[in-house]
């Protein structure tokens, strides 16, 4: 069955670091022109929507803020749903704040909080960490952003949230609820939204073991892009296979 939705992984596939990813702009232009759904799903949680939204645009490529879906706006919308009246020690940077904000979430410093949230945190320091151990050990959930890693930029890789998250689950002895993929409950708020079947959709994504997996968990198709975390050599101690491989966004047209 023809793609009619796309959902595209931002980090290593529309843009590295502070740089748009050759032929990013013209293939979402070209996207949009013939009708395709679009929806942006990302586990960077250091901007809030409005903030990646302002980001793409400084890059040249405009993407509507009701079309990301980022796991600073995820978690923020998990713990209004399930925690609606619990207080927040937040790890993490001031797009994450932003959107518990939004949603009317209280954010505390101390380490008696109800729940203890951490993501990618640039300016993380012992001072912070031990206040959200203390939450932990005080007895607050755990819940994480992400588990990244590590994520890509110009010149290579830097640390991702998961490294911050580490941190706690080593020092408490705690395992987080995660928000970011390759859980389900971000993708999960698109296939409610979206107007196709599952087999009509496709992810495109640098990483086999967030993008890829989670689309296998979903059955739906699978595209892997070779322009941030996966390498060709990568590829060869994979055993299941993304449904499609290209080098970038640019050669899309050719798997659709």
């Amino acid at each position: 069955m023809a793609v009619k939705t796309i959902i595209f992984d931002m980090d290593g596939v529309l843009y590295l670091g502070k740089k748009a990813i050759k032929g990013a702009k013209e293939t979402i232009e070209r996207l949009r022109n013939e009708k395709y759904e679009l929806y942006f799903l990302t586990n960077a949680a250091t901007r809030s929507r409005k903030g990646r939204a302002e980001k793409m645009r400084g890059l040249g490529i405009y993407i509507k803020e009701g079309e990301i879906i980022t796991s600073s706006y995820g978690a923020a919308y998990y713990i209004k749903q399930n925690h609606p009246k619990s207080s927040v020690y937040v790890v993490g940077e001031t797009g994450l704040k932003d959107e518990l904000r939004n949603a009317g979430i209280k954010i505390v410093v101390h380490d008696r909080p109800d729940i203890v949230l951490c993501g990618l945190d640039r300016k993380v320091n012992y001072k912070k960490l031990k206040t959200a151990f203390r939450g932990l050990a005080n007895g607050a959930n755990f819940i994480a952003t992400n588990m990244d890693p590590s994520f890509p930029v110009e010149d290579g890789l830097l640390p991702g949230a998961g490294a911050c998250v580490s941190f706690l689950i080593h020092a408490s002895g705690r395992k987080p609820t995660v928000i970011g993929k390759p859980c389900t409950y971000l993708i999960e708020m698109i296939f409610q939204e979206s107007r196709s079947k599952k087999e009509e959709i496709m992810i495109v994504g640098d990483r086999v073991e967030t993008d890829i997996l989670l689309g296998k968990k979903c059955r739906i198709k699978t595209c892997l892009v070779l322009s941030g975390i996966t390498t060709k050599k990568d590829l060869q101690k994979i055993k299941e296979k993304p449904d499609y491989v290209i080098e970038s966004i640019a050669d899309l047209d050719s798997v659709l």
